[in-house]
């Protein structure tokens, strides 16, 4: 049995030893045709980064040719497949400009735009790249909605706009969180017009209810009378939207509390 593994061990490594000396001897080929059909052999056995090395090496020696074409698409979509997705991005967009009217553009413009999306961080950090993927995405779907690829599209365009949300959202409620309670009333209705369908809107009206009640509250006297009128306001409007809502219990309180001092303010001046 150990002498048969050894075997097995020996002849693997000299399959090994052989094709890492017929891929050094390809490397030093002159010309491009043999570097070429050895590529896409490496890249149809799945060995990308080969693959992606040669057809490095060929792209300066095809361009303006026929052969442009297929090097290109291959080197991006071996850098793809590596998981180098902002070279593979860069590299599909070039294809794309390039080859227009190629029968592989809309797997190009595909690829593309789920490279950005790879590339798109958590939603914790800078979303910048995850706008640039959403773009990408939603320009697919727009240009090729009957494509293969629309369905995954479209369920990538729904995870990139809720990790979007989520940032955004994030940042308007790190306002709240820092008893900065005007500037996040402010960003939350920002946030209600650029995502008026978000499932975060329900937190926001409800937030936007107990910033303008704690600024009520804290406010001088001869101010907080307008002030108790706009948190009743803002919760006329969040109840009316969200009857059932989960912070209903906590918004009425703050409600009947303002009704209460505007009755004692309106007494006061009788």
């Amino acid at each position: 049995m150990i002498q048969k593994l050894k075997i097995n061990f020996i002849t693997l490594l000299f399959i090994l030893i052989s094709s890492c000396s017929d891929y050094r001897k390809i490397l030093k080929t002159e010309g491009y045709e043999k570097k070429l059909k050895a590529a896409i052999e490496f890249y149809e056995n799945d060995e990308f980064f080969k693959a992606s090395t040669l057809f490095n090496d060929i792209k300066p020696l095809v361009k303006g040719s026929e052969e442009s074409e297929t090097v290109d698409f291959y080197f991006a979509s071996s850098l793809y497949n590596l998981k180098q997705f902002d070279k593979s991005a860069k590299y599909f967009k070039g294809f794309i400009e390039l080859f227009s009217r190629s029968e592989k553009v809309v797997e190009a413009e595909y690829l593309y735009a789920i490279s950005l999306y790879k590339t798109s961080p958590n939603s914790n950090l800078d979303q910048s790249s995850t706008v640039e993927a959403i773009s990408a995405v939603q320009n697919f779907i727009n240009k090729y909605p009957y494509s293969e690829y629309s369905i995954e599209a479209n369920k990538i365009i729904a995870e990139l706009q809720i990790k979007l949300e989520t940032k955004n959202f994030e940042n308007a409620k790190q306002y709240y969180k820092t008893r900065n309670y005007k500037s996040a009333i402010i960003a939350i209705k920002n946030f209600e017009n650029d995502f008026p369908d978000s499932s975060f809107n329900e937190e926001g009206g409800y937030l936007k209810i107990l910033s303008q009640y704690l600024i009520s509250i804290n406010s001088f006297e001869n101010l907080q009378e307008e002030r108790f009128k706009e948190t009743i306001n803002f919760y006329l409007n969040f109840i009316d939207k969200y009857p059932k809502s989960s912070f209903q219990s906590e918004a009425e309180k703050m409600y009947v509390e303002s009704l209460n001092l505007l009755t004692k303010f309106a007494e006061q001046k009788k």
